[in-house]
């Protein structure tokens, strides 16, 4: 199934005994629990009466580091044919040929009944009826790996997993036999497994608190710099010793006046509206005996340290090499995520080096060229999972080694339409695109979850064609976007990013009631992810798809985390006795949920995982995928938006038709000069046919009501389909 990676490489890595798994031990479990932080680690902030760092203390660090177990992971790739097996080019296509709809799992938002993992929870055997029902064949579960929550002192709030500090399995996500008894259901099932990459941007856990003991080479995998003791008086009090307090610009002038930080770096700049910055710790006595400070690049907040990939240590790129080792190798994962946003920009301003504000992709690109090419020789393919890259640097990042990337093309911009009924951004994006020659097959169409919308809309920064229209646009876009989310205390935004699933975002849509307008919703989600699967590439569902998730209400929230984040963070449960509970293993409230949960929906015809499966079944039957966008023909509707693709057949071609209005539309649409449109025979299969169309020589008359969506094959269809009819009209559904 992994390109012929398959058994043998797992068989490999077993036998050389290498990967043990040590998970959440007991001493480290019970020193988190009681003493609220890493055993070891001091509040004294006097460096007089702060003991030398404990050495085996240092040694139980180690031992749980992601570092230390990269060396082991190497040695079993090194000097064996295993990295020879599979080309580095990789080949997006074989992965679309098997697995080109899959369903995304956040662990620490899904219910599990009693105490049970996420692991135990999805290889029950009604998950694969599930996505067998909706045509996906791919399984997302990401983050799995160990957070650094648990090692933090005196966090609040509830762990959401992202801080990744270790290879093992988080508690929420399960142990290794579950996980294997996951992976032998998505076998039996056809089903592929996928996860996320360790992150340029880690939690501050085993790796860090060696760091800044300045044990051996772990400075190096951080983006860190040690500052004088006589330069202390320049930075703020921090009484703990790895609590990161945030460097205001005058003390970062300061330290750049003594040569010690850079004024002003390529990310503070960017168009991309990154969060990050300086932050330092409190003293740290090291290894050596000397007390230190440390000041360290963070993204988001001080919890997350940013990974120094060009340091020459190399370590930075040693523990993602053995992310990837372990996770394709061992765990036999197909699909492996890549969150590189920390490494945008990361460079410093240098006085007449040229503009500062000019957008930088570095070292991402170099990184993400790198892990999908080592990912591509184990066996697996790669995505890059930013949302929010420029359309004018797809193509850099697609051209460097990666096999997918996230689709921003159309993200917000689809969401919009449904938001707004207003598709001109839709339109606008899917012109440049074209017009820049991106590759639609290797976009993933994401559906909204964890990760918000966003709004930011960096993707039209650097655009050639528009110019003044694409900043009008964007300002026309955000406007109308905080006006709608300001009827909505459901859907909260922060730095241009709008927190709403697919369900309350039609919700949004309608300014309703949801539990009063259910049926409407279900059409607008529905619509939406329409939309997406009718687009050449990898269509990415969300858990909350299935249940028909709604944000989270402002009572329900984490009072302590106060993040609009926890609006898409609600707890829900693919299973009948699951979807009934309160509260997540890890204290998430449970959402409210539309629809009933899926293990009941696949029995009923009229349920929503039925409605969506109609098309989506198709989707891989007729290569959709696979194919290329050719072109968006005109529409002369608000709402509208028609797009044209080439299929893997030959002489087929797809037009779909999506109307985001909440009114009747009828459109003309004339193929009559559009490159590859000439061979349109009068064969025509329609694979998802709301409203009513007919076909005259060149011309497709489509009328379609209130959040519907048609697509016709037209010409040859599949080896094997059915239902292919010489049309002159089409049924009203």
């Amino acid at each position: 199934m992994l390109k012929g990676y398959g058994l043998r490489f797992i068989a490999v890595l077993l036998l050389c005994g290498m990967f043990s798994c040590s998970f959440f031990t007991v001493n480290r479990t019970k020193d988190a629990a009681v003493a609220g932080r890493p055993a070891g680690e001091s509040d004294v902030a006097d460096t007089t009466l702060m003991p030398r760092a404990d050495p085996g203390y240092v040694q139980y660090l180690e031992r749980q580091s992601m570092l230390f177990k990269s060396s082991d992971m190497a040695k079993v790739v090194s000097g064996s044919g295993i990295g020879w097996r599979n080309s580095a080019a990789g080949g997006a296509t074989g992965l679309l040929n098997h697995a080109d709809t899959w369903v995304l799992i956040h662990p620490m938002t899904m219910l599990t009944s009693s105490q049970s993992s996420v692991f135990s929870q999805l290889s029950e055997s009604a998950t694969w009826p599930v996505l067998r029902e909706i045509g996906a064949s791919g399984l997302y579960v990401a983050p799995i790996q160990g957070s650094g929550f648990l090692w933090a002192k005196g966090r609040k709030g509830t762990d959401t997993g992202d801080d990744v500090v270790q290879y093992e399995f988080s508690r929420t996500a399960g142990t290794e036999s579950q996980y294997k008894r996951l992976m032998q259901g998505a076998v039996g099932s056809n089903v592929l497994i996928g996860s996320d990459l360790v992150p340029a941007a880690t939690g501050l856990g085993p790796d860090f608190f060696l760091a800044i003991r300045n044990v051996r080479e772990y400075p190096g995998i951080y983006c860190m710099v040690e500052i004088p003791d006589e330069d202390w008086k320049l930075l703020p009090e921090v009484n703990a010793e790895a609590e990161g307090a945030v460097l205001g610009s005058a003390q970062v002038e300061a330290l750049d006046r003594q040569g010690l930080l850079p004024k002003s770096m390529r990310d503070e700049h960017s168009p991309l509206s990154r969060a990050g910055g300086w932050a330092v710790t409190g003293p740290v006595r090291g290894v050596d005996g000397i007390s230190r400070r440390w000041v360290y690049r963070y993204y988001r907040n001080p919890s997350y340290a940013v990974l120094n990939w060009e340091d020459p240590s190399q370590a930075a790129h040693r523990i993602l090499s053995g992310s990837a080792v372990n996770q394709v190798g061992l765990q036999g994962q197909a699909l492996i995520g890549l969150r590189f946003e920390a490494f945008q920009g990361l460079e410093p301003v240098v006085e007449g080096g040229g503009s500062g504000r000019t957008f930088s992709i570095e070292p991402a690109r170099t990184a993400a060229q790198s892990m999908g090419r080592e990912i591509n020789r184990y066996g697996a393919w790669s995505w890059v999972r930013d949302d929010g890259l420029p359309l004018n640097v797809l193509n850099d990042f697609l051209a460097s080694g990666v096999d997918y990337i996230f689709d921003s093309v159309f993200s917000p911009a689809a969401e919009h339409a449904l938001l707004t009924g207003d598709a001109e951004a839709a339109r606008f994006t899917a012109d440049e695109a074209l017009r820049l020659g991106v590759d639609f097959s290797r976009l993933v169409h994401v559906m909204p979850a964890q990760d918000g919308i966003n709004y930011a809309l960096p993707h039209l920064a650097g655009t050639d064609a528009g110019g003044e229209k694409a900043a009008a646009l964007r300002d026309a876009v955000r406007a109308a976007m905080r006006a709608a989310a300001g009827k909505s205390a459901q859907a909260p935004v922060q730095d241009n990013r709008l927190y709403a699933t697919g369900p309350s975002l039609a919700a949004m849509a309608l300014n309703a009631e949801p539990t009063s307008a259910v049926k409407d919703i279900q059409n607008g989600h529905a619509l939406l992810i329409f939309f997406k699967a009718m687009q050449p590439g990898l269509l990415m569902l969300a858990g909350q798809d299935l249940c028909g998730v709604l944000s989270l209400p402002p009572e329900s929230r984490d009072n302590d985390r106060n993040s609009p984040e926890d609006a898409v963070r609600g707890g829900y449960g693919l299973g009948s006795v699951s979807s009934m509970r309160a509260v997540s293993t890890m204290g998430t409230a449970r959402a409210p949920q539309l629809y009933p949960p899926p293990d009941v929906q696949v029995h009923h015809k009229d349920s929503f995982l039925r409605k969506i499966g109609a098309f989506l079944r198709p989707r891989k039957d007729y290569g959709i995928g696979r194919g290329r966008l050719a072109a968006r023909p005109a529409t002369k509707e608000k709402g509208s938006i028609a797009l044209l693709t080439r299929l893997p057949e030959r002489n087929a071609l797809l037009l779909s038709l999506c109307n985001f209005s909440r009114s009747t539309v009828t459109e003309v649409i004339d193929l009559s000069g559009i490159p590859g449109a000439d061979q349109v025979s009068s064969q025509v299969t329609p694979i998802a046919a709301g409203g009513a169309w007919s076909l005259s020589g060149k011309r497709v008359t489509m009328t379609l009501g209130p959040w519907q969506g048609t697509a016709l094959v037209l010409g040859a269809g599949p080896a094997g389909a059915t239902g292919k009819k010489k049309a002159e009209s089409g049924k009203q559904r």
